[in-house]
């Protein structure tokens, strides 16, 4: 006949309590790497888009739209598929306050210019879809920039003026029309942002190397 002694029903009790530790323990631990992967993901991809999370002096609104990079991937498509020699020459787009916030569903506007045919084409981008708007032969020649000299986003110009009196500006005027523009200006071999904020006969602008993001003037 076996006998169960009070000492054996005892360790039995110790180990399985110290089992039960060690899965709580592993299941809280995997919960916060889970939370942890999840939160970086958040951050890596709002940096990405040029959101808040990488410029968080821009209100929330403002930063929400796409970036002018992310939205050049798919015009950058259409333009080669256009002409093969087709370079950049302006970027832009236009943002106006509703209600006290910045639309997201920013229209980036993209003209290349062909240097083969002499023909630019418009290509719009909105809800990450590009269009070719219009083609047509220039009547001069559009100074263009390479893509690897541009190097500073949307976001960071905006940033940029933003914080170099774009914010003041925006809380002593109304019905500011915004306005953000890469080209490269007579002068320059490399193209540079001019943020422009207008409202009646005033206006603060900013413009922004596009290479290395140095404020160019004010």
């Amino acid at each position: 006949m076996t006998r169960t002694t009070g000492g054996r029903t005892d360790r039995r009790g110790e180990r399985w309590a110290v089992l039960v530790g060690l899965t709580f323990v592993v299941a809280l631990g995997l919960a916060l790497l889970i939370l942890w992967v999840y939160r970086s993901s958040q951050r890596s991809d709002g940096a990405e888009a040029g959101g808040w999370s990488a410029y968080a002096d821009l209100p929330a609104s403002l930063s929400g739209g796409p970036s002018a990079l992310r939205a050049y991937s798919p015009a950058s498509e259409i333009a080669r598929a256009w002409q093969p020699d087709a370079r950049p020459a302006i970027v832009s787009a236009h943002w106006r306050p509703r209600q006290g916030r910045w639309p997201t569903d920013i229209a980036w506007m993209f003209q290349f210019y062909s240097p083969a045919t002499h023909r630019r084409a418009i290509i719009v981008v909105t809800g990450g879809r590009a269009r070719l708007l219009r083609d047509a032969l220039s009547p001069y020649p559009l100074p263009t920039f390479d893509e690897t000299d541009w190097q500073v986003d949307s976001y960071a110009a905006l940033s940029a003026w933003w914080s170099g009196g774009g914010a003041a500006f925006l809380s002593t005027h109304h019905e500011v029309d915004l306005t953000a523009q890469l080209r490269v200006l007579e002068g320059e071999d490399r193209p540079v942002w001019t943020v422009s904020g207008i409202t009646g006969g005033q206006m603060k602008i900013l413009v922004v190397d596009g290479t290395t993001g140095e404020q160019v003037q004010d």
